[in-house]
């Protein structure tokens, strides 16, 4: 199977490379997800159609955002400190050390919906011990003031950035999707083929690049529950 990084309004087709070896653990968010709200999981020996999309503020590329759909549950409210992505990176640094981040409602085809919480934060580059395409995979994270969110969909975006002349010339960085099982899931299921892409910050969001297949992103949401106890949703795939 021939497997590309998505660009914007560009398919780039790269040369498939073996992942690395996937660990055998129980299913459980990874350490950097706690305390956790949500984890989408990340892509394993049962994943199909791993890919990456542009996620990033770099030399190369001025502005490129993925934002990844998450539900809070009817029953519950979360107390939110915390947003990140795992990004396939060609290098192994952000600089500065910081990523744009947001938490969105209302996100549509040709809408990126309305901001409830947004900022530009330091974040933690850490590697995931993952990697394809010749590309090593990173956890992109940032914390952030406690955000109150209510039952209902949200999207969060993490974006990593390297701007720096002399280290950056060549970095680029993808979100990392997969199809099929994911590995280590935790929390509410993320929702199939509802990604939304866009180059131009807040505006002309669109989504629907794989609709044969549950297509989702590898993120997660750190905080707490503020309600009671719910059953875990699920959207059936």
């Amino acid at each position: 199977m021939t497997r590309k990084l998505l660009l914007p309004a560009v398919l780039l087709v790269l040369l498939q490379v073996p992942a690395l070896a996937q660990t055998a653990d129980p299913p459980a968010p990874p350490k950097y997800c706690k305390p956790s709200l949500f984890y989408a999981g990340d892509f394993g020996p049962k994943s199909k159609n791993v890919n990456g999309l542009a996620n990033e503020e770099d030399i190369l590329v001025s502005y490129a955002a993925v934002l990844v759909p998450f539900d809070v549950p009817k029953t519950q409210k979360w107390k939110v400190t915390g947003l990140f992505t795992n990004d396939f990176s060609s290098v192994d640094l952000i600089d500065p050390q910081q990523a744009a981040w947001s938490i969105s409602t209302g996100v549509t085809q040709g809408s990126c919906g309305t901001a409830v919480a947004s900022g530009n934060s330091h974040a933690s580059f850490t590697p995931t011990g993952r990697g394809d395409f010749g590309f090593n995979e990173y956890t992109t994270l940032v914390k952030i003031k406690a955000t109150q969110l209510q039952p209902g969909r949200y999207w969060l975006t993490t974006i990593p950035e390297c701007t720096n002349t002399s280290y950056c010339s060549d970095a680029r960085y993808f979100a990392t999707s997969f199809a099929g099982k994911p590995a280590d899931p935790f929390g509410p299921p993320e929702p199939c083929n509802l990604a939304y892409s866009t180059t131009t910050p807040g505006r002309n969001c669109t989504g629907g690049q794989h609709q044969k297949m549950c297509q989702r992103f590898s993120a997660g949401v750190l905080g707490t529950e503020q309600g009671g106890d719910a059953l875990r949703d699920s959207d059936g795939k």
